[in-house]
């Protein structure tokens, strides 16, 4: 993957490329970056040319002058599409880069043909309750300075992801990359973007739409509702459900070889 960088209304945006035929779109997850998608799935370059951008405040995109929710996301990562002449493509997004993959689908319909959402958060009740109120606590305005604080205090973070998020099955290469993307990331943007995250409405856009659409999610990730999920897609005839019956949240190498076969099926035309 190539690393190149744009300038668009006035915000730098970096983003990663390579591969070739039909571009394949990927929004990472929360205060992550390019690597987290684009590096972990690179395979999918032998049948798509990846397009994989930092979101604004993450990586080395700047932030937004305006909030970061899922639509103005989205709207950046289009412009950089425009930027580079890609008017139809494939979309993937990643737990909260699910939310600003959706944003863009619904409002570029005509654009993309496969979506694959990958441990989405596409609705409140289908998000664990546990999770809910961790967001709804440590993202408030009086936690959060505390909250970035101590994310980057690397003793700290391992040891809350290990509890409440990943697990213990996660590498340690992926540790130290998302330590890294923690500490650079704006913590305004994660705020905005992680609040937004709660009030979304995702589901009716994977309801509403008509062409394939895949989901991806481990049986015991820690942040969705893997049973009600079963139950809401269960009637949609166009939407293939991945369950994987191992690991959680948290990546693997054994991980990543499961869900990148179940993607290239996917994307297989």
């Amino acid at each position: 993957m190539e690393e190149r960088f744009a300038v668009l209304g006035g915000k730098r945006v970096r983003y990663l490329v390579g591969g070739e035929g039909k571009p394949l779109v990927l929004c990472h997850g929360f205060i992550s970056s390019g690597e987290e998608f684009g590096g972990r799935f690179a395979a999918l370059a032998g049948q798509r040319t990846l397009i994989a951008p930092d979101l604004p405040g993450n990586g080395q995109s700047d932030a937004l002058s305006s909030r970061h929710s899922a639509e103005a996301m989205a709207g950046s990562v289009w412009a950089l599409l425009a930027h580079l002449g890609v008017r139809h493509f494939d979309l993937a997004g990643l737990c909260l880069g699910a939310s600003v993959a959706c944003a863009l689908a619904r409002e570029h319909e005509d654009a993309v043909d496969h979506l694959i959402l990958h441990t989405p958060l596409l609705g409140e009740a289908l998000i664990r309750t546990q999770y809910r109120w961790q967001v709804r606590i440590l993202a408030s305005r009086a936690l959060w300075p505390t909250v970035v604080w101590l994310s980057r205090q690397r003793a700290v973070s391992d040891l809350y992801k290990r509890l409440a998020i990943e697990g213990k099955d996660v590498d340690p290469h992926t540790a130290d990359v998302n330590y890294l993307n923690q500490r650079r990331a704006n913590p305004r943007a994660a705020r905005e973007w992680l609040n937004d995250a709660l009030g979304r409405q995702d589901l009716e856009l994977v309801r509403s739409r008509t062409r394939p659409t895949m989901i991806i999610v481990p049986e015991h990730d820690r942040l969705v509702n893997v049973g009600r999920l079963r139950e809401m897609v269960a009637p949609l005839d166009h939407v293939e459900l991945v369950v994987d019956g191992q690991g959680g949240h948290g990546w693997s190498p054994d991980a990543v070889g499961r869900h990148l076969a179940a993607m290239r099926l996917a994307l297989t035309d």
